[in-house]
Protein backbone atom coordinates (compact mmCIF):
# COMPACT_ATOMS: atom_id res chain seq x y z
CA UNK A 1 0.00 0.00 0.00
CA UNK A 2 1.21 3.73 -0.93
CA UNK A 3 1.95 6.20 2.76
CA UNK A 4 0.72 9.29 1.38
CA UNK A 5 1.29 12.84 4.00
CA UNK A 6 -0.33 16.04 3.51
CA UNK A 7 2.15 18.65 2.99
CA UNK A 8 1.46 22.42 2.99
CA UNK A 9 3.71 24.59 1.97
CA UNK A 10 2.75 28.02 3.11
CA UNK A 11 4.94 31.15 1.68
CA UNK A 12 4.25 33.51 4.31
CA UNK A 13 6.06 37.10 5.38
CA UNK A 14 4.74 38.14 8.74
CA UNK A 15 5.07 37.15 12.32
CA UNK A 16 3.99 39.84 14.03
CA UNK A 17 2.04 39.17 17.65
CA UNK A 18 -1.83 39.89 17.45
CA UNK A 19 -4.31 40.57 20.25
CA UNK A 20 -7.32 38.43 20.57
CA UNK A 21 -9.78 38.75 22.79
CA UNK A 22 -8.74 36.95 26.15
CA UNK A 23 -10.64 34.56 27.94
CA UNK A 24 -11.05 34.10 31.82
CA UNK A 25 -9.60 30.49 32.72
CA UNK A 26 -12.03 28.40 34.46
CA UNK A 27 -9.49 26.66 37.16
CA UNK A 28 -9.11 28.26 40.56
CA UNK A 29 -6.59 31.55 40.93
CA UNK A 30 -4.10 30.86 43.59
CA UNK A 31 -3.87 34.13 45.74
CA UNK A 32 -0.54 35.94 45.95
CA UNK A 33 -0.08 38.40 48.44
CA UNK A 34 1.34 41.82 47.95
CA UNK A 35 2.92 44.97 49.63
CA UNK A 36 2.12 48.70 49.35
CA UNK A 37 5.57 49.57 48.44
CA UNK A 38 5.72 46.75 45.64
CA UNK A 39 2.07 48.26 44.47
CA UNK A 40 3.98 51.65 44.04
CA UNK A 41 7.02 50.11 42.12
CA UNK A 42 4.59 48.23 40.18
CA UNK A 43 2.03 51.35 38.92
CA UNK A 44 5.21 53.86 38.42
CA UNK A 45 6.54 50.67 36.28
CA UNK A 46 3.40 50.48 34.55
CA UNK A 47 2.55 54.11 34.14
CA UNK A 48 6.15 54.46 32.19
CA UNK A 49 6.11 51.61 30.11
CA UNK A 50 2.29 52.72 28.82
CA UNK A 51 3.96 56.37 27.92
CA UNK A 52 6.64 54.67 26.21
CA UNK A 53 4.65 52.28 24.25
CA UNK A 54 1.52 52.66 24.01
CA UNK A 55 0.21 53.38 20.21
CA UNK A 56 -2.52 56.18 20.58
CA UNK A 57 0.01 58.47 22.09
CA UNK A 58 -2.06 61.25 22.41
CA UNK A 59 -3.99 59.07 25.01
CA UNK A 60 -0.67 57.33 27.13
CA UNK A 61 0.21 60.53 28.86
CA UNK A 62 -3.40 60.69 30.14
CA UNK A 63 -2.96 56.78 31.01
CA UNK A 64 0.32 57.85 32.79
CA UNK A 65 -1.42 60.93 34.90
CA UNK A 66 -4.32 58.86 35.72
CA UNK A 67 -2.35 55.81 36.95
CA UNK A 68 -0.02 58.57 39.46
CA UNK A 69 -2.72 60.20 40.20
CA UNK A 70 -4.63 57.05 41.67
CA UNK A 71 -1.76 56.20 43.23
CA UNK A 72 -0.57 59.25 45.43
CA UNK A 73 -4.54 59.33 46.37
CA UNK A 74 -3.92 55.80 48.04
CA UNK A 75 -6.82 54.40 45.99
CA UNK A 76 -4.35 51.19 45.02
CA UNK A 77 -3.72 50.97 48.97
CA UNK A 78 -6.28 48.75 49.79
CA UNK A 79 -4.69 45.76 47.45
CA UNK A 80 -3.49 42.96 49.16
CA UNK A 81 -3.48 40.61 46.56
CA UNK A 82 -2.03 40.39 43.06
CA UNK A 83 -5.06 38.83 41.12
CA UNK A 84 -7.71 41.65 42.52
CA UNK A 85 -5.17 44.22 41.97
CA UNK A 86 -4.29 43.32 38.07
CA UNK A 87 -7.96 42.80 37.41
CA UNK A 88 -8.76 46.42 38.86
CA UNK A 89 -5.77 47.94 36.63
CA UNK A 90 -7.22 46.36 33.32
CA UNK A 91 -10.62 47.35 33.94
CA UNK A 92 -9.13 50.75 34.40
CA UNK A 93 -6.83 51.28 31.76
CA UNK A 94 -9.61 49.76 29.23
CA UNK A 95 -12.15 52.26 30.58
CA UNK A 96 -9.79 54.98 30.42
CA UNK A 97 -8.54 54.62 26.92
CA UNK A 98 -11.68 52.29 25.68
CA UNK A 99 -8.84 49.71 23.97
CA UNK A 100 -10.24 46.09 24.76
CA UNK A 101 -6.76 44.72 24.50
CA UNK A 102 -5.31 46.12 27.86
CA UNK A 103 -5.02 43.60 30.49
CA UNK A 104 -2.43 43.50 33.57
CA UNK A 105 -1.56 39.78 34.61
CA UNK A 106 0.80 38.29 37.30
CA UNK A 107 3.08 36.51 35.42
CA UNK A 108 3.37 33.39 37.79
CA UNK A 109 1.67 30.77 35.74
CA UNK A 110 -0.27 29.73 38.72
CA UNK A 111 -1.91 33.32 39.14
CA UNK A 112 -2.38 33.89 36.10
CA UNK A 113 -6.00 35.32 34.64
CA UNK A 114 -5.27 35.81 31.11
CA UNK A 115 -2.67 34.65 28.95
CA UNK A 116 -1.28 35.03 25.48
CA UNK A 117 -1.10 31.35 24.72
CA UNK A 118 2.41 30.12 23.45
CA UNK A 119 1.16 26.64 22.09
CA UNK A 120 -2.08 25.58 20.86
CA UNK A 121 -1.80 21.84 21.65
CA UNK A 122 -4.40 22.09 24.36
CA UNK A 123 -7.04 23.11 22.08
CA UNK A 124 -6.48 20.47 19.47
CA UNK A 125 -9.18 18.71 21.28
CA UNK A 126 -11.52 21.55 20.18
CA UNK A 127 -10.20 21.14 16.17
CA UNK A 128 -8.24 23.99 16.91
CA UNK A 129 -11.56 26.07 17.14
CA UNK A 130 -13.04 24.62 13.86
CA UNK A 131 -16.76 23.63 14.39
CA UNK A 132 -18.70 23.34 10.86
CA UNK A 133 -18.41 22.84 7.23
CA UNK A 134 -21.88 22.12 5.49
CA UNK A 135 -22.84 22.64 1.84
CA UNK A 136 -25.97 24.69 1.65
CA UNK A 137 -28.61 24.40 -1.20
CA UNK A 138 -28.11 26.54 -4.12
CA UNK A 139 -23.85 25.03 -3.80
CA UNK A 140 -23.11 27.34 -1.49
CA UNK A 141 -19.55 26.66 1.20
CA UNK A 142 -20.31 27.33 4.51
CA UNK A 143 -17.85 27.13 6.96
CA UNK A 144 -17.53 28.62 10.59
CA UNK A 145 -14.99 28.93 13.00
CA UNK A 146 -13.92 30.51 15.95
CA UNK A 147 -10.11 31.38 16.07
CA UNK A 148 -7.44 32.31 14.24
CA UNK A 149 -4.80 29.46 15.18
CA UNK A 150 -1.32 30.10 13.80
CA UNK A 151 -0.91 27.74 10.78
CA UNK A 152 1.68 25.79 12.35
CA UNK A 153 -1.65 23.95 13.53
CA UNK A 154 -4.78 24.97 12.14
CA UNK A 155 -2.95 25.16 8.40
CA UNK A 156 -4.23 21.28 7.40
CA UNK A 157 -7.50 22.51 8.48
CA UNK A 158 -7.94 25.27 6.57
CA UNK A 159 -6.62 23.86 3.50
CA UNK A 160 -9.28 20.97 4.14
CA UNK A 161 -12.02 23.78 4.52
CA UNK A 162 -11.05 25.24 1.33
CA UNK A 163 -11.20 22.25 -0.83
CA UNK A 164 -13.99 21.59 0.46
CA UNK A 165 -15.50 24.80 -0.71
CA UNK A 166 -13.61 25.13 -4.39
CA UNK A 167 -16.59 23.76 -6.10
CA UNK A 168 -18.97 25.94 -4.62
CA UNK A 169 -20.59 28.67 -6.63
CA UNK A 170 -20.35 31.16 -2.88
CA UNK A 171 -18.37 30.88 0.15
CA UNK A 172 -19.89 31.67 3.63
CA UNK A 173 -17.51 32.35 6.73
CA UNK A 174 -18.85 32.30 9.68
CA UNK A 175 -16.79 34.69 12.14
CA UNK A 176 -19.58 35.85 14.51
CA UNK A 177 -18.23 33.86 17.79
CA UNK A 178 -14.34 34.50 16.18
CA UNK A 179 -12.33 36.18 19.40
CA UNK A 180 -9.30 36.36 17.00
CA UNK A 181 -5.66 35.48 16.61
CA UNK A 182 -2.62 35.24 14.13
CA UNK A 183 -2.51 37.27 11.25
CA UNK A 184 -0.42 34.95 9.68
CA UNK A 185 -3.79 32.92 9.69
CA UNK A 186 -5.68 36.22 8.06
CA UNK A 187 -2.98 35.95 5.73
CA UNK A 188 -3.02 32.21 4.81
CA UNK A 189 -6.71 32.30 4.53
CA UNK A 190 -7.09 35.96 2.57
CA UNK A 191 -4.50 34.62 -0.04
CA UNK A 192 -7.30 32.06 -1.21
CA UNK A 193 -9.97 34.48 -1.99
CA UNK A 194 -7.79 37.61 -3.56
CA UNK A 195 -6.42 36.43 -7.41
CA UNK A 196 -2.68 37.84 -6.44
CA UNK A 197 -0.94 39.07 -3.45
CA UNK A 198 -2.43 41.85 -2.01
CA UNK A 199 -1.51 44.27 0.66
CA UNK A 200 -3.93 43.90 3.77
CA UNK A 201 -3.02 45.96 6.25
CA UNK A 202 -0.15 47.85 7.18
CA UNK A 203 0.62 48.37 11.01
CA UNK A 204 2.53 51.24 12.98
CA UNK A 205 4.05 51.20 16.36
CA UNK A 206 4.58 54.18 17.89
CA UNK A 207 7.50 53.49 19.94
CA UNK A 208 10.22 53.03 16.91
CA UNK A 209 8.00 54.74 13.99
CA UNK A 210 7.95 52.00 11.77
CA UNK A 211 5.89 50.47 9.53
CA UNK A 212 4.83 46.72 8.61
CA UNK A 213 3.13 45.44 6.04
CA UNK A 214 0.31 42.71 5.87
CA UNK A 215 0.07 40.70 2.88
CA UNK A 216 -1.75 37.94 1.57
CA UNK A 217 0.17 34.75 1.38
CA UNK A 218 -0.64 31.61 -1.13
CA UNK A 219 -0.54 27.78 -0.11
CA UNK A 220 -0.23 24.71 -2.36
CA UNK A 221 -0.69 21.01 -1.11
CA UNK A 222 1.05 18.13 -2.11
CA UNK A 223 0.81 14.55 -0.98
CA UNK A 224 3.59 12.87 -0.92
CA UNK A 225 3.71 9.25 -2.09
CA UNK A 226 6.06 6.57 -4.23
CA UNK A 227 4.22 8.30 -7.19
CA UNK A 228 4.49 11.95 -6.22
CA UNK A 229 3.27 12.96 -9.71
CA UNK A 230 -0.52 11.39 -9.22
CA UNK A 231 -0.76 12.97 -5.58
CA UNK A 232 -0.38 16.53 -6.40
CA UNK A 233 -3.54 19.04 -5.74
CA UNK A 234 -2.15 22.47 -7.14
CA UNK A 235 -3.19 25.89 -6.33
CA UNK A 236 -4.76 25.93 -9.63
CA UNK A 237 -7.45 23.49 -8.43
CA UNK A 238 -8.53 26.12 -6.20
CA UNK A 239 -8.46 29.20 -8.58
CA UNK A 240 -12.70 28.81 -8.12
CA UNK A 241 -12.38 30.43 -4.94
CA UNK A 242 -10.84 33.85 -6.28
CA UNK A 243 -14.10 34.58 -8.35
CA UNK A 244 -16.84 33.72 -6.60
CA UNK A 245 -18.90 35.58 -4.23
CA UNK A 246 -17.65 35.75 -0.54
CA UNK A 247 -19.91 37.01 2.45
CA UNK A 248 -18.78 36.95 6.01
CA UNK A 249 -20.34 36.49 9.21
CA UNK A 250 -19.86 39.19 11.98
CA UNK A 251 -21.43 39.85 15.16
CA UNK A 252 -20.62 41.60 18.63
CA UNK A 253 -18.18 38.93 19.66
CA UNK A 254 -16.20 38.98 16.56
CA UNK A 255 -12.87 40.88 17.65
CA UNK A 256 -9.13 41.59 16.81
CA UNK A 257 -7.81 38.85 14.13
CA UNK A 258 -11.02 38.34 12.32
CA UNK A 259 -12.16 41.74 12.29
CA UNK A 260 -8.52 42.18 10.30
CA UNK A 261 -9.96 39.42 8.20
CA UNK A 262 -13.18 41.40 7.77
CA UNK A 263 -12.06 44.78 7.36
CA UNK A 264 -9.12 43.95 4.94
CA UNK A 265 -11.63 42.24 2.02
CA UNK A 266 -14.46 44.31 3.05
CA UNK A 267 -11.93 47.09 1.96
CA UNK A 268 -10.75 45.32 -1.06
CA UNK A 269 -14.47 44.71 -2.04
CA UNK A 270 -13.91 41.55 -2.27
CA UNK A 271 -16.27 40.34 0.75
CA UNK A 272 -19.51 41.25 1.64
CA UNK A 273 -20.14 41.52 5.89
CA UNK A 274 -23.36 40.53 6.92
CA UNK A 275 -23.96 41.00 11.01
CA UNK A 276 -23.73 43.35 13.25
CA UNK A 277 -20.83 45.47 14.40
CA UNK A 278 -17.67 43.86 15.77
CA UNK A 279 -16.01 44.86 18.97
CA UNK A 280 -13.14 46.78 17.46
CA UNK A 281 -10.28 45.88 18.43
CA UNK A 282 -7.59 46.94 15.95
CA UNK A 283 -4.34 47.29 17.79
CA UNK A 284 -1.76 44.64 18.02
CA UNK A 285 -0.49 43.67 21.50
CA UNK A 286 2.22 42.10 23.23
CA UNK A 287 3.43 41.50 26.77
CA UNK A 288 5.95 43.94 28.73
CA UNK A 289 7.65 42.42 31.95
CA UNK A 290 6.73 44.92 35.13
CA UNK A 291 7.89 45.12 38.59
CA UNK A 292 6.85 42.17 40.85
CA UNK A 293 6.38 39.65 38.82
CA UNK A 294 3.83 41.05 36.66
CA UNK A 295 3.18 41.09 33.22
CA UNK A 296 1.18 43.97 31.02
CA UNK A 297 -0.54 43.45 27.59
CA UNK A 298 0.12 46.91 26.22
CA UNK A 299 -1.57 47.55 22.84
CA UNK A 300 1.61 48.60 21.14
CA UNK A 301 0.36 48.95 16.86
CA UNK A 302 -2.27 50.18 14.82
CA UNK A 303 -3.45 48.30 11.96
CA UNK A 304 -5.35 50.18 9.09
CA UNK A 305 -6.40 49.53 6.38
CA UNK A 306 -4.12 50.59 2.69
CA UNK A 307 -6.61 51.54 0.62
CA UNK A 308 -9.40 53.42 3.08
CA UNK A 309 -6.57 54.62 5.69
CA UNK A 310 -8.90 53.19 8.12
CA UNK A 311 -8.46 51.53 11.26
CA UNK A 312 -11.48 49.30 13.12
CA UNK A 313 -10.32 50.32 16.61
CA UNK A 314 -13.33 51.21 18.82
CA UNK A 315 -15.24 51.55 15.96
CA UNK A 316 -15.53 48.20 14.74
CA UNK A 317 -16.05 46.67 11.10
CA UNK A 318 -19.17 47.79 9.62
CA UNK A 319 -21.48 45.73 7.98
CA UNK A 320 -22.59 45.86 4.63
CA UNK A 321 -25.86 44.39 5.24
CA UNK A 322 -26.74 45.00 9.08
CA UNK A 323 -29.17 42.14 10.78
CA UNK A 324 -29.52 40.38 13.55
CA UNK A 325 -26.40 38.12 14.21
CA UNK A 326 -28.51 35.29 14.55
CA UNK A 327 -30.33 35.62 11.44
CA UNK A 328 -27.07 36.59 9.27
CA UNK A 329 -26.88 33.06 8.04
CA UNK A 330 -30.01 33.05 6.32
CA UNK A 331 -29.80 36.54 5.49
CA UNK A 332 -26.41 35.74 3.53
CA UNK A 333 -28.17 32.80 2.05
CA UNK A 334 -30.71 34.90 0.78
CA UNK A 335 -28.43 37.60 -1.02
CA UNK A 336 -26.04 35.06 -2.28
CA UNK A 337 -29.10 33.29 -4.24
CA UNK A 338 -30.52 36.32 -5.41
CA UNK A 339 -27.20 37.24 -6.89
CA UNK A 340 -26.55 33.85 -8.60
CA UNK A 341 -29.84 33.91 -10.37
CA UNK A 342 -28.96 36.78 -12.28
CA UNK A 343 -26.41 34.59 -13.79
CA UNK A 344 -26.98 33.20 -17.50
CA UNK A 345 -26.90 29.48 -16.18
CA UNK A 346 -28.32 29.21 -12.83
CA UNK A 347 -29.65 26.46 -10.59
CA UNK A 348 -33.06 26.42 -11.34
CA UNK A 349 -33.94 25.46 -8.23
CA UNK A 350 -32.84 28.94 -6.72
CA UNK A 351 -36.72 30.08 -6.56
CA UNK A 352 -37.30 27.42 -4.24
CA UNK A 353 -34.39 28.15 -2.19
CA UNK A 354 -35.56 31.71 -2.03
CA UNK A 355 -39.03 30.51 -0.99
CA UNK A 356 -37.88 28.42 1.64
CA UNK A 357 -35.45 31.13 3.22
CA UNK A 358 -37.63 33.81 3.42
CA UNK A 359 -40.85 32.02 4.83
CA UNK A 360 -38.39 31.21 7.72
CA UNK A 361 -38.61 33.46 10.92
CA UNK A 362 -35.80 34.94 11.98
CA UNK A 363 -34.35 33.44 15.46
Amino acid sequence: MKKAYLVIILSLCISQIFGQRMRIQSRPLEQQPIELNEIHELVKNLADSIAVNYIIGEKAPMLKKNLLKELREGKYDRFKEKNELANHLSDELVAWSNDKHFRITPSEPAGQRFMMPTSYDHIAKDNYSFKKMEHLNGNIAYIKFNRFIPPSYSGSLIMAAMLFAANSDAVIIDLRDNIGGSPDTVAMLAGFFLKEPTLLTVNFTRSTNEKREVWSTLADVKINSSDPNNFIVPITALERLKNIPLYILTGDQTFSAAEMFSFSLQGHKRATIVGKNTLGGGHGIRPFEMAQGFTAFIPYTRYYHPVTNESWEVVGVKPDIPCADDDAKRVAQINILKELQKKPKHDPKIPGYLLELEAESPK
